[in-house]
């Protein structure tokens, strides 16, 4: 039996995050995902990044908390450059299920922001973990997987 596609948006406040089979604990905000076309500069004909989609940094923010995984997975691939991890960015529907799911494949942190501290105000510390990723795919509820390669915005530039 196909599944039954809401026409009704889903909400933005529904949303988790896993890396690799673990969820990431109070993630408050997702940003960067987006991919965009390049276009190959010519004549240059050995560049291959203008054959794949462009895509800016991934990235993940939450309250600073006891919780380190933010930093450790940053401070992990400090020391080994190889490890990477594939990153799924689920959102949900009213009802609580699974609706779209982004992959990012090999997905690699490359920037750690600290909160800021103003004594000034009261606020939320925030902190921030931008990731890289080798591709990208995409899969909703009763519809096939579209995978496309990616490189980051600054990739293939000198």
């Amino acid at each position: 039996m196909p599944v039954e596609i809401s026409p009704d948006p889903l909400p933005a406040f529904r949303f988790r995050v896993e890396k690799g089979r673990k969820i990431l604990s109070q993630v408050t905000e997702v940003s960067g995902l987006a991919l965009d076309t390049r276009v190959p500069t010519l004549p240059q004909p050995e560049r291959k990044d203008g054959d794949h989609p462009a895509c800016p940094g991934v990235v993940l923010k939450r309250g600073v908390t006891q919780n380190t995984e933010f930093w450790d997975w940053f401070t992990e691939t400090q020391k080994n450059p190889t490890h990477r991890q594939n990153l799924r960015i689920v959102i949900m529907d009213a009802e609580g299920r699974d609706a779209i799911s982004w992959t990012l494949v090999n997905a690699y942190p490359v920037r750690w922001s600290g909160p800021e501290l103003r004594a000034d105000i009261s606020a939320v510390a925030f902190e921030s973990l931008e990731l890289y990723y080798d591709r990208i795919t995409r899969h909703s509820a009763g519809r096939h997987q579209t995978e496309l390669s990616a490189l980051p915005s600054n990739a293939g530039t000198s």
